[in-house]
């Protein structure tokens, strides 16, 4: 599998694992469901897991594109 398709998938999957961790964190923050204790802690345990996942994808999406970070933020000045 070639590198664009790689991080197409990895855009893909962070895409999706953010939404997720906004929609369970405003769940959370807005105490939706907690009339249902047991829908309530699935929820809280899906956005502490999910969490950890949202952190990987963030730090392989970075690594992929680390030439083009440094490309862009880390420029040379021309005589330094």
């Amino acid at each position: 599998m070639n590198k664009a398709r790689l991080l197409k998938i990895v855009n893909l999957l962070l895409f999706i694992s953010m939404a997720a961790q906004a929609l369970t964190g405003l769940v959370l923050f807005f105490d939706l469901f907690v009339s249902r204790a047991k829908l309530f802690e699935i929820i809280s345990e899906v956005h502490r897991y999910n969490g950890l996942v949202v952190t990987l994808l963030i730090i392989t999406h970075l690594a992929m594109n680390w030439n083009w970070i440094k490309s862009q933020f880390f420029k040379r000045r021309a005589g330094y």
